[in-house]
């Protein structure tokens, strides 16, 4: 097979930056997008083109890890070809990267990210730049009728490409199939077991149609926040029809919005954006295995980091009009999750997720930042930040809690049962919780009047 050559390309151009909130207008009700084309990706030659970001961070480079994902779609796709976009490697990396390409044997290009001056390196910059590289001319030779997008420390598991692609054949309306992303300590351990696993095939594997964020009066910040990918999906592991993606990228610019503060919300805005294009479906026997951070600490600052973006997210969804007024809150009660809203706070917009919850986690905080040393070993610089977050988070707190015992309920059975939160896990322990919190109260701070509080919960996984 004749492969294209590994270059060091020019920073690719998007010809439509639109602003937060031209982006995020679209999720307004009425802020409708005009139906992509239907049938053009029939001519496009079927299978599979992977799309992954890279780069080098300080700890060391991914190089090996990537190398197990791509290895992992060339075993279930012997036609892919493969997009790697340089997001910040060093040299070295940059050439090994190139080695790895060559010995797959596939069709290949490497594109550099755009970089600026002072410009954090994002996921949703190096996506875009791949997605505007595949729109182009020079990228026909990659383009195929279906997009994986994986990230350079996920791989996916026997069988889930199989799966995927059966969604996206048997429900012509959808647009994307959407992966159960799995946590693994260590990728490298997981892909040695691989040599006792058999692939299976994708007859009998149960599928459902996702929701999504978008509804009749705006986005649906408080659902998406408290229930994450059973609402709209991930874009780690993702499989999308690779034609309307196109479309959209040339004709309304980027997918993913590249101005979060800590670029922590892209994939659920992207998410929404698909939405517009078709059907989001979720194939929970599809695996894509995302490699867990390392320690709690590490967690914690992502979480941080999450819970940051999710409290500028209330602001920037309300300054847009995609977002109603007033305070919401999603409560669980042995009868099920119920939504109340109180529409008049005088200046003050907001969300409150599981407030049971919230109280505890109001206590830990409370007793975190009245400890000068803790807090500052914990949050470092925005340890201060943190603190005076955190009394306003009581603040709305208490207030909440004496203003609504009157206020009616609104039943949410679309949102599966609450689960157990796994206190040994990474991801849904105690230092993820903190952390989503404390980004949440400095979000909120930042961004006043408008507030997000509340983690991502753990759900009972709702029938296929």
């Amino acid at each position: 097979m004749t492969t294209m050559p590994v270059t060091t390309a020019t920073p690719i151009a998007i010809p439509v930056r639109p602003t937060a909130s031209g982006y995020l207008a679209r999720f307004a009700p009425g802020g409708t997008v005009p139906p992509a084309p239907s049938g053009g990706g029939d001519a496009l030659p079927s299978g599979v083109t992977v799309l992954v970001p890279t780069y080098s961070p300080p700890e060391g480079g991914r190089t090996d890890s990537l190398w197990l994902g791509l290895s992992t779609v060339a075993a279930a796709a012997p036609t892919a070809t493969l997009l790697v976009v340089d997001n910040g490697l060093s040299a070295s990396d940059a050439r090994v990267v190139g080695e790895l390409l060559r010995r797959t044997g596939r069709e290949h290009h490497v594109v550099v990210a755009p970089r600026a001056p002072g410009r954090r390196y994002t996921a949703a910059q190096a996506r875009n730049a791949g997605l505007a590289f595949l729109a182009r001319p020079e990228g026909a030779a990659l383009r195929r009728r279906s997009l994986l997008l994986l990230d350079d420390d996920t791989a996916l598991a026997p069988g889930a490409l199989a799966r995927l692609q059966a969604t996206l054949d048997t429900h012509p309306r959808a647009v994307a199939a959407c992966p159960r992303v799995v946590a693994v300590p260590d990728l490298a351990g997981w892909y040695d077991r691989l040599a006792a696993t058999t692939e299976a095939g994708p007859a009998g594997a149960a599928t459902r149609r996702l929701p999504g964020a978008l509804h009749g009066d705006g986005y649906d910040l408080l659902s998406v926040t408290s229930h994450g990918s059973l609402v709209t999906g991930r874009t780690v592991g993702l499989l999308v029809r690779q034609d309307p993606v196109l479309w959209w990228t040339r004709h309304h610019g980027p997918l993913f919005y590249e101005g979060t503060p800590y670029g922590s919300t892209e994939d659920m805005l992207a998410m929404a954006l698909l939405s517009r294009l078709g059907e989001l479906w979720s194939v929970p026997a599809a695996e894509a295995v995302d490699e867990a951070r390392k320690t709690p600490g590490t967690t914690r600052a992502q979480q941080f980091a999450w819970g940051y973006d999710h409290a500028w997210l209330a602001r920037a969804l309300a300054e847009a009009g995609a977002i109603r007024p007033g305070v919401t809150a999603l409560t669980w009660r042995r009868s099920g999750w119920q939504e109340q809203r109180v529409g008049d706070w005088g200046p003050y917009a907001g969300f409150l997720i599981n407030p049971t919850e919230l109280r505890l986690g109001y206590r830990m905080l409370r007793a975190i930042t009245a400890d000068q040393a803790a807090v500052e070993a914990m949050f470092g610089a925005d340890a201060a930040r943190v603190r005076a977050g955190t009394h306003a988070f009581g603040r709305v707190l208490r207030r909440w809690r004496a203003g609504t015992a009157t206020v009616p309920a609104r039943p949410r059975p679309d949102l599966p049962p609450l689960g157990g939160r796994g206190w040994a896990g990474l991801r849904d322990g105690l230092d993820a919780l903190i952390g989503h919190l404390a980004g949440n109260v400095v979000g909120s701070l930042d961004h006043g009047p408008f507030f997000l509080y509340g983690a991502r919960q753990p759900a009972v996984a709702p029938p296929s």
